[in-house]
């Protein structure tokens, strides 16, 4: 779940003086371009979404991590033939914008929440944009290989009795029998194997995929591969 959560974003050093900075390429992906605008939006999005300082986003290194995971999200956009089916409903999509909201401290009132807008430099908008893409993402994934992952009563037992166990007795708290926790413990699992499914497709991708990546400093191209078909299966 966290690796699909985190296809979602991030920065560029300049916040502050975005309207100064000159946009340009950072990224193309099979022909997809990723522009600095779009890494430097993200980041400011999920820097707020993390409840993040600022001051942060100045970290080159969290630059890349930004870029990185745009170009996962560029790869999987590129294998769904549609999204309609992925989207959420105007509903779903208020209802998790409030879920969202309630998580970040001092979003509670909508005054406070358009000045946090307005200090990270995003708009709901925006907030609602990447909302939409992580949950069609994460659709998207469970359609593909929820299917593919079956968690057997070995593996629920081994989890409880090597991690959930210990855990419980090194917090003090009771533990409670297998058979009452084991539908959590499936989910879990499931999760876990789930994550792995993907992470091992995305480097298939990322092996058959035309990929270029310029200097977010300077435009030069400091990878590129040669351009195959997509449609690896995991």
């Amino acid at each position: 779940m966290r690796l699909r959560l985190q296809l979602a974003l991030v920065l560029m050093a300049a916040v502050v003086c975005r309207a100064q900075i000159i946009d340009r390429m950072v990224a193309v992906v099979n022909r997809q371009v990723i522009l600095q605008s779009d890494v430097e939006q993200a980041a400011r999005v999920e820097f707020l979404l993390d409840g993040k300082p600022l001051d942060q986003l100045a970290s080159s290194a969290t630059l890349q991590d930004a870029r990185e995971r745009l170009i996962d999200q560029a790869l999987l956009q590129q294998q769904m033939v549609t999204t309609a089916q992925l989207d959420p409903t105007p509903e779903e999509l208020a209802a998790r914008l409030r879920d969202v909201r309630a998580q970040i401290p001092g979003a509670s009132t909508d005054e406070k929440w358009q000045a946090m807008l307005a200090a990270y430099g995003v708009t709901e908008h925006d907030v609602e944009d990447q909302i939409v893409s992580q949950i069609r993402v994460l659709r998207f994934v469970d359609l593909r290989f929820r299917g593919l992952v079956r968690v057997d009563k070995t593996a629920i037992a081994t989890y409880y009795q090597d991690v959930l166990v210990p855990e419980l007795h090194k917090q003090g708290a009771p533990v409670p029998p297998v058979d009452k926790v084991s539908s959590k413990i499936s989910q879990i699992l499931a999760e876990q194997r789930i994550d792995g499914l993907l992470n091992e497709w995305l480097q298939t991708l990322r092996s058959q995929t035309h990929i270029a990546k310029m200097n977010m400093e300077a435009d030069a191209v400091s990878e590129v591969k040669p351009e195959m078909k997509l449609g690896a299966k995991p």
